[in-house]
């Protein structure tokens, strides 16, 4: 009986724990919904700077080019607006040059917030595995506490069974009706070995937890990426003039401030889980050792 009281006394210490466990599951689960929310607010940047490109100026026509290598035709007055030409057209070159850079640059600002939007698709496998594996733990729990009190209570009775089948048999003898009244013998009672096993819902309880640790790991090291890419997109944002002020804003009031919270709640998951109360290392070396509860 004395494993069956340890196993009782862990799951009484571990159930609130797993309680608590699956309420921060449920709040990383808020923090990333909250995470999408604020990096759609970015779609109104990516709509304001996709305007459609102004159409080209023309260029001047001269009636007559000018005949350079003739003679005849050629004056002050012809090579002073060829002159002239010449350097509005270097500016033009200049001024097309300028607008296709700035373009580029802002397509690429609308390019990197689109990734930044889009990267967070994943969030939502993370946090379901997160909340999908705390509700797993959390049953692989109660199914050890009703394991454990099944076979207290399958012992119990085994015990009050072979007193009673004792007695009885003991009463017959000394009364001599063994010939009239059959002995309780051959009675079936003790618990077949690998029928009830603690130590497979154990083992599922451990294998749940370390699963559940890695995607809170995964899905930290995915907000990680966030940040990177906010960075990014700063970055391009300082190269498009008027974008700089709005994006930063974005970014720094809305963005980053839920990125951080979800980071946080991730990380206090986490640490619950690394100090979650686990059997002694003899008592889950002793379940090991019996993989069947004939205790």
């Amino acid at each position: 009986m004395g494993i069956l009281s340890s196993i009782g006394g862990w799951v009484s210490s571990a159930i609130t724990v797993a309680k608590n466990i699956v309420k921060g599951a449920e709040y990383v689960l808020s923090t990333a919904a909250s995470v999408v929310d604020a990096l759609l607010q970015g779609r109104k940047i990516i709509y304001e700077n996709d305007t459609p490109q102004s159409p080209p100026t023309e260029t001047s026509k001269t009636n007559e080019r000018p005949d350079i290598m003739g003679g005849e035709n050629l004056n002050k007055s012809d090579i002073a607006e060829l002159l002239s030409d010449i350097d509005d057209n270097r500016k033009k070159l200049s001024s097309i040059q300028n607008k296709n850079e700035l373009e580029h640059r802002q397509i690429q600002l609308q390019i990197d917030i689109m990734e930044l939007i889009v990267s967070a698709s994943t969030f939502e496998r993370f946090t379901n595995n997160i909340n999908l594996h705390a509700s797993n733990l959390n049953i692989h729990l109660q199914t050890i506490q009703n394991t454990a009190g099944l076979l207290d209570c399958v012992n119990r009775q085994r015990v009050a069974i072979k007193a009673l089948m004792g007695t009885v048999n003991h009463l017959i003898n000394v009364t001599g009706t063994d010939g009239t009244v059959r002995k309780l013998e051959g009675l079936d009672i003790d618990v077949r070995p690998d029928s009830i096993s603690i130590y497979g819902a154990y083992k599922s309880f451990e294998n749940t937890r370390t699963l559940l640790i890695n995607e809170i790991e995964s899905f930290s090291n995915s907000i990680q990426e966030q940040m990177n890419r906010i960075d990014t997109v700063r970055a391009a944002a300082r190269n498009v003039p008027g974008q700089r002020t709005k994006v930063n804003s974005w970014l720094s009031d809305s963005v980053e401030p839920k990125l951080l919270d979800a980071k946080n709640s991730a990380d206090k998951l986490k640490g619950e889980l690394l100090v979650f109360p686990r059997l002694e290392t003899n008592l889950r070396r002793e379940l090991e050792n019996i993989k069947q509860e004939t205790i």
